[in-house]
């Protein structure tokens, strides 16, 4: 699976090395100016998910400066603001029947305001979305396609970047970033450019790992349980023993999965040396929102591949 790294002015290929005792490896995100919006996404990213319509719609269509670019919500700046602004979020403008609660209803596209603003002018005054396009905009020509992925991600449950099914009320919590150093080093290891994972110059003993998590309702460093697993197997976590995450009080800022600044509050330390030598390395999270019945698995089964790679790593 191959990944691109698309920043809104200008790409950059992550380049980097992992055969190497001395430096580490450069961040591949060093360079992108700081008001930059990444986007992270493998090739065959599933249209129909909020992943893929981020990338082909939300980020370029509707992100457009004056637009949905954090002046007003939706905010179709990332991934997760898009999703946090439209699934089960309560709306501004009904239509004159008022049958709208949400912006997206997951499971119903009818009931679902976007869906609704992408068809018809909801008042006689507001006008179809998206009101205004880029010259180069593929939207004329992909309308159709567009809204079909739309409304069948909708449709299919409005699941989150991790496969997850939305609560009402309460999103279960998410990742922002995975990131690790060697050996007590202070710059975050490089990824392979073509499936993401971390790569783990020779010679480490100790790999600190840190995650950057967040919640709707729940402070990161609030989170309770908060277990990792590693396991040499992509989906091989059945009978794995979690060893115990480090929450700190003051966090690591470092750049996220979509190069945007994120904290990092939890951390877990590993020996490469007790995973066989050309094993990957996967990892999975588990914590606790106190005000959800059940743990949250970070990815989880239903996670897409190109995710559990990037929670992966390889000497």
């Amino acid at each position: 699976m191959k990944y691109f790294v698309t920043a809104l002015i200008g790409w950059l290929v992550l380049l980097a090395a992992c055969n190497t005792d001395t430096d580490p490896p450069p961040n591949p995100f060093d360079g992108i100016p700081p008001d930059t919006v990444a986007i992270v996404v493998p090739a065959d990213v599933n249209p129909k998910s909020i992943v893929g319509l981020h990338y082909n719609i939300f980020a370029p269509t509707c992100a457009n400066s004056g637009c949905h670019d954090g002046t007003f919500e939706p905010d179709f700046r990332t991934v997760e603001s898009s999703y946090n602004t439209m699934v089960y979020h309560p709306i501004i403008k009904n239509n004159p029947q008022g049958i709208f609660n949400v912006r997206v209803m997951p499971g119903n596209a009818d009931k679902s305001v976007l869906w609704n603003r992408l068809n018809v002018d909801i008042d006689g005054q507001s006008g179809i979305m998206p009101l205004a396009l880029e010259p180069d905009s593929d939207w004329p020509t992909k309308k159709d396609e567009y809204l079909a992925n739309i409304k069948a991600w909708i449709n299919e449950g409005a699941k989150d970047m991790f496969g997850n099914s939305p609560v009402a009320g309460n999103i279960q919590p998410y990742m922002q970033g995975v990131i690790a150093f060697a050996n007590g080093g202070s710059t975050p290891l490089g990824r392979d450019a073509g499936t993401g994972h971390v790569m783990i110059p020779g010679g480490t003993n100790s790999l600190e790992i840190w995650v950057s998590l967040k919640d709707d309702t729940t402070d990161p460093k609030d989170l309770g349980f908060n277990k990792a697993k590693f396991a040499t197997q992509i989906n091989g976590f059945d009978g794995v023993t979690g060893k115990n995450m480090q929450v700190v009080t003051t966090p690591k800022n470092e750049l996220d999965f979509f190069g945007n600044p994120a904290d990092y509050y939890h951390k877990v330390t590993i020996n490469p040396a007790d995973f066989p030598a050309d094993a990957r390395i996967f990892m999975r999270v588990y914590v606790k929102d106190p005000s959800l019945p059940s743990n949250t698995e970070i990815p989880g089964d239903g996670s897409a591949d190109y995710i559990k790679e990037y929670f992966s790593f390889q000497k």
